[in-house]
């Protein structure tokens, strides 16, 4: 696994763990040994690699700067508890299975449904004029607060999400996307229309996205 990244091989880790199930959840600890059955050398204890994980070490890749949580590939569940999520999910499996198309439509489908069959999006799909409102575009944003570190988050899941999907589409000549033989179909212009709908929310409410934005740098030390 040395041409993987560390953050790819704690992810690999936690696919291990997650046995393709996002809901499943599994400790901090166990992660650490996960990653280390997979590479002694790179996630043990220095001068006693193969005797000793270095859980310091896996854990700044799960919650340090650009970390996976912040990738938004994991999710820390409870205290010292995580989950894949399904970007997480549709992650490993490119790097694992790369060829196991089924599969990893299944992981993308999951990544992306959730934004293509919003009530806010559908409902901008028959009104180009919604949302008329602030609340109309936090809803979709999944925005309780105004907290800029979940905004970025979001948009960047988000954009993660049209990324991978239009990619699959693309390399299997699909015009489709399904959940392998179940769920609603969506389609490469439905994701397309995604795209711009988030252009249209950044243009549209640009005001209060800064706002949102500004308030992150002022609580900074």
């Amino acid at each position: 696994m040395a041409e993987l990244s560390a953050s790819d091989e704690v992810l690999l880790a936690a696919a291990n763990l997650a046995k393709a199930d996002p809901k499943r959840e599994f400790t901090e600890w166990e992660l650490t040994i996960e990653a280390w059955k997979l590479n002694k050398n790179r996630w043990g204890m220095r001068g006693f690699e193969e005797g000793h994980p270095d859980h310091k070490r896996v854990m700044n890749e799960i919650m340090g700067k650009g970390s996976i949580v912040s990738q938004g590939w994991l999710a820390r569940t409870r205290p010292n508890h995580y989950a894949l999520t399904p970007a997480g999910l549709a992650r490993a499996s490119v790097l694992t299975a790369p060829y196991d198309t089924r599969q990893r439509s299944i992981h993308i489908y999951d990544e992306i449904s959730p934004f293509a069959f919003h009530r806010v999006f559908d409902s901008h799909l028959t009104d180009r004029s919604e949302p008329a409102t602030w609340l109309g575009a936090a809803a979709f944003l999944g925005l309780t607060k105004n907290d800029p570190e979940v905004l970025e988050g979001q948009l960047s899941a988000i954009r993660r999400a049209i990324s991978d999907a239009l990619s699959f589409m693309s390399e299997n000549a699909s015009e489709t996307l399904r959940r392998g033989d179940a769920g609603r179909m969506i389609s490469k212009e439905r994701v397309e229309r995604l795209a711009g709908f988030l252009d249209l929310l950044s243009n549209r409410f640009s005001g209060q996205l800064d706002a949102i934005r500004r308030k992150g740098k002022h609580n900074r030390p």
